[in-house]
């Protein structure tokens, strides 16, 4: 499960570690998609942070597999708390600096936001493209069981 319906279908804006026009290097990705579209759940989960930040706008940071995730540009301030796989997180939007709708996504390794230490971020591309293959893995190794 990805945390938009359609993940792999949207297009993308700027990705993981591309140059922008205000950074040498974007910290997460930018997936274009219509407002006020579901971000799910794609686990258990906590949100431990909602809030209206100048840059990202509408913001929910999300702690889950000992990383943090920042979800930002949200047409509505999410609520914290704690999610069941599939529950809806937030909903895309355009506010803070954005320029068009979009959902950017970002993930601090080590469960902490140190902006300017590059090395702790990693490409949410990759990340959900490798939990959803491990979890077709796992549903292959289970059907080879029955």
């Amino acid at each position: 499960m990805y945390p938009l319906k359609n993940w792999l279908a949207y297009p993308r804006g700027y990705k993981f570690g591309q140059k922008t026009f205000y950074s040498d290097f974007h910290l997460g990705l930018d997936i274009v998609c219509p407002l006020n579209t579901q971000i799910i759940a794609w686990e258990d989960l906590t949100v431990s942070n909602a809030f209206f930040g100048t840059q990202g706008g509408n913001t929910i940071w999300v702690k889950t597999d000992g990383k943090l995730f920042r979800f930002m540009h949200l047409s509505k301030p999410g609520k914290t708390g704690t999610y069941k796989k599939g529950e809806v997180i937030g909903y895309t939007g355009n506010t803070g600096t954005s320029t068009a709708p979009h959902l950017h996504v970002d993930i601090s390794k080590n469960g902490t936001l140190e902006i300017n230490n590059h090395s702790n971020f990693i490409d949410p591309e990759e990340y959900f493209k490798q939990i959803n293959d491990n979890n077709m893995e796992l549903t292959k190794d289970q059907k080879k069981e029955l």
